[in-house]
């Protein structure tokens, strides 16, 4: 296990000690909690004690929203990674808990290790980032932090964005596209660190998956300034092209095709621009598709969408779809075993019942297309799509 460090509910304070005290670490409460979330019925029964346990956690509420804040620090390696005092830092506000467990137990570390001199010096700077940069992970923990940055800037709290070079291109590019005053500051990771006077880590809106409705009203804010029409309104994500994984659907080009049969258009969201990719989901009343960082574009997705998920990961496509009041059914394997992750990564492929899947998808379009005329029609799990009216 390497040093770290947990700041974890560090001492609140003012925004005014907490950027020019004596403290090495602080938080600065930006907001209260914006209350319980609750489970919605799954869009069908589906098997598996943990899937369904995961869903319907009771007594959620939504965390408080900090600002955390580090003095004297060095950031480095390929997501800015920070030290203290030679110690890697962990905290719960700002950073995902996979990556504390990932200190302890140095998984990945050729990914977040850094050794390098300081070359690079800042008085104060925002980090975003750490070394995970899989699109699901920078959409639900990376990107949300760029509307609270967005909102401290407007209130006086200026500073730079401090980016790695060797970041993906569309980190910088939807920082600027969402907050355009925002001056971006890169560095090597390969040659040098940065040591930064103050550090602001913005919390990522949400603890453990479960977001605050400050994103939601930011989400649907955004959605209000896209242009409207010529996109979509029912999307089966295609990860045909993403590459080799630890899961492979074998059956991919059959469930695609049930799919157009049912009025979807196949989408690849890694070929879009980000900005096309937020108007279609936004405007989506339907998702289908594998699990994975394609799926949770539907974060995007409004109140009332209806995703379609092919296999079972962990909770976060449950937690997005409660948060956003969307109504999620999944499909499993056609053996009946969710294909899951492990750190030692190996080849699972698994096919979806061509049946099953058309029966529940034309569900998911009926329930859609019916919410379109009956406003407010909030029923409960359905299972056959003859009852839909």
């Amino acid at each position: 296990m390497v040093a770290f460090v947990d700041i974890t509910g560090a001492e609140r304070l003012s925004m005014g000690k907490a950027l020019n005290g004596a403290q090495r670490v602080a938080r600065v409460k930006l907001m209260g909690s914006s209350g319980p979330i609750a489970s919605r019925p799954m869009l069908w029964p589906c098997a598996g004690e943990i899937l369904n346990g995961m869903h319907d956690l009771p007594d959620v509420v939504a965390p408080e929203i900090d600002l955390v804040v580090v003095h004297r620090a060095v950031a480095g390696g390929s997501g800015a990674q920070l030290k203290l005092d030679d110690a890697y830092v962990h905290a719960g506000e700002a950073y995902p808990a996979y990556i504390r467990y990932r200190y302890e137990h140095d998984i990945a570390a050729d990914a977040w290790r850094f050794d390098v001199p300081v070359r690079k010096r800042l008085d104060r700077a925002f980090v975003i980032t750490h070394y995970n940069y899989v699109w699901g992970h920078w959409l639900t923990e990376m990107y949300p932090k760029l509307f609270l940055i967005r909102a401290l800037l407007a209130v006086g709290v200026v500073a730079p964005l401090l980016l790695p070079v060797t970041a993906p291109a569309y980190v910088a590019r939807i920082a600027q596209e969402l907050v355009p005053d925002l001056e971006i500051v890169t560095y090597y990771p390969r040659d040098e660190a940065v040591e930064i006077g103050t550090v602001l880590l913005p919390h990522m809106l949400s603890q453990d998956y479960y977001f605050h409705d400050f994103l939601r009203r930011s989400l649907e804010r955004e959605a209000l300034a896209w242009p409207r029409g010529g996109t979509p309104d029912k999307v089966f994500v295609s990860r045909a092209g993403v590459g080799a994984t630890f899961r492979e659907l074998t059956n991919e080009a059959e469930i695609e095709g049930l799919a157009e049969e049912l009025g979807l258009t196949l989408v690849r969201p890694e070929t879009l621009p980000w900005i096309e990719q937020a108007r279609i989901f936004s405007r989506a009343s339907v998702v289908a598709g594998e699990f994975g960082s394609g799926l949770h574009n539907a974060l995007l997705s409004p109140a009332g969408c209806q995703v379609v998920s092919l296999n079972w990961l962990v909770d976060v496509q449950s937690r997005i779809a409660n948060f956003r009041r969307q109504d999620v059914g999944y499909i499993l394997p056609a053996d009946g075993r969710a294909r899951l992750h492990a750190e030692e990564q190996q080849s699972q492929p698994f096919t979806i019942d061509p049946v099953e899947f058309r029966a529940k998808l034309a569900l998911a379009v009926g329930r859609a297309e019916a919410r379109a005329v009956l406003a407010g029609w909030d029923d409960g799990p359905t299972v056959l799509p003859e009852l839909i009216l």
